[in-house]
């Protein structure tokens, strides 16, 4: 009977009642890497929705950890320990090959256009010289 009454009156307790609890922010740059993608989620949105409001009403721990996300090295910003495997080696290496053959070609025609210029200027100053 007692343990019916309890749970009848917590279902009847408004909303208001309920409070969030945030993810810790203590020493966050260490700790993010390892985080799992819904918690780093959880901080961001957390602390976007703490930043709508006065900036004086955020903690310490939440204004570091508000300049980490923003600006702190990780997702695009963070270092990419990236092990190139054969496959990608030869696929550089043909890449590589094929700008600099593009980049000999292009200076052999540009060397040629300008023996024809230079002919063609010839020809000009000789028909109406």
């Amino acid at each position: 009977m007692l343990a019916s009454v309890g749970l009848r009156h917590l279902l009847k307790r408004p909303v208001s009642y309920l409070s969030y609890t945030p993810p810790s922010m203590v020493d966050l740059p260490s700790r993010w890497s390892t985080m799992s993608p819904q918690l780093q989620e959880e901080i961001t949105e957390y602390l976007a929705w703490k930043m709508e409001d006065s900036w004086k009403l955020m903690t310490v721990e939440e204004l570091r950890a508000s300049y980490f996300i923003s600006y702190g090295a990780w997702g695009p910003r963070g270092k990419l320990e990236v092990q190139l495997t054969p496959i990608m080696l030869i696929w550089k290496g043909l890449f590589s090959s094929l700008l600099f053959t593009a980049l000999g070609v292009s200076l052999i025609n540009l060397r040629r256009d300008k023996q024809i210029d230079q002919a063609l200027n010839e020809l000009h100053q000789n028909s109406f010289g």
